[in-house]
């Protein structure tokens, strides 16, 4: 049996005249924010710490200038005229270098007859000098193939005068 036309059937929906309807709101949603942005703070608090402390490295301990007998300590320092070895300045990398191999050989001997592994240098910057001149210094010291120092110090003064 076959019925010919079509079929409908009747869904029963709601009507539209019984709906009140509000305008459009448009607030923003704080809720959602607030959760970003606390989730946001604590991962910040939590990975924070982690960041920037560097690496674990065994630093150098402090050496007193006063624990070596004199003689078996070498004093370089610079200025704005150039590197000083006791009272003579030297501008120039050659005659610096040849004047500290000469003390530097001193100092070994002296260290090595009160038990020492060797002369400690200690170099002293003014504070009115361009870091750049000692570190040019320190320079002058590690290209020579002469100057087998092991040991270098950086004098500063523990407060300001």
């Amino acid at each position: 049996m076959k019925r010919s036309g079509k079929r409908t059937r009747g869904v029963p929906y709601k009507a539209d005249h019984g709906i009140n309807t509000a305008p459009p709101n448009s607030d923003i949603n704080v809720t959602p924010l607030v959760d970003v942005c606390l989730v946001l703070l604590i991962i910040f608090m939590v990975v924070t710490p982690m960041l920037g402390r560097g690496k674990d490295v065994r630093l150098p301990i402090l050496s007193d200038a006063v624990e070596h007998k004199e003689g078996d300590q070498v004093f370089v320092s610079v200025d704005d005229n150039g590197a000083w070895i006791e009272q003579n300045v030297y501008p120039d990398k050659v005659s610096f270098l040849q004047r500290l191999e000469e003390d530097l050989k001193i100092a070994f001997g002296k260290a090595a007859a009160t038990g020492y592994k060797g002369p400690i240098l200690f170099i002293k910057g003014d504070r009115d000098t361009d870091y750049g001149r000692v570190r040019t210094v320190m320079e002058w010291i590690n290209s020579s193939e002469a100057t087998t120092v092991t040991d270098i110090a950086l004098v500063v003064d523990k407060t300001e005068s």
